[in-house]
Formats: structure tokens, sequence, C-alpha cells
């Protein structure tokens, strides 16, 4: 079975200049982890400055999750 690739996209928010932006990590299917519980994804970003580190991130903080 091929490894399926994931982008997460944080919500919209105004950032320290004034700029509406959001958060983009991309992630793989065998990385992801869901706490349903706890309403929470956990994931390791396989490109960028946070590669291969584990995130956190709660449902409600979620905008896009898509599948390249």
């Amino acid at each position: 079975m091929t490894e399926r690739k994931y982008i997460i996209e944080s919500r919209r928010y105004v950032d320290d200049d004034g700029n509406r932006t959001f958060d983009k990590w991309v992630t793989s299917s065998n990385v992801i982890e869901v706490k349903h519980n706890e309403e929470y994804l956990v994931f390791y970003p396989l490109e960028g400055e946070h590669a291969g580190k584990k995130h956190y991130i709660p449902f409600s903080n979620i905008h896009i999750v898509r599948e390249l």
C-alpha cells in the first residue's frame, strides 16, 4: 500500500504585521494519530523547519486537511 500524504492547514489568524495568514504542514498517513476523546491530532511534519517534531493541533484550529 502506498503512503498517502496530507496537507493540514490551520485556521486563519492575524500575524504580527497585521496580515491574515495560516500555518501549513505536510504529513503522511503513517504518522497521524487522532485523539477523539481529547479532540486533537498528533502528527510529525515531513517538510519545513518543524520536520520530524511532534505537533498537537486541536480540531477547532484545523481549517483544511487535504490529500496530495
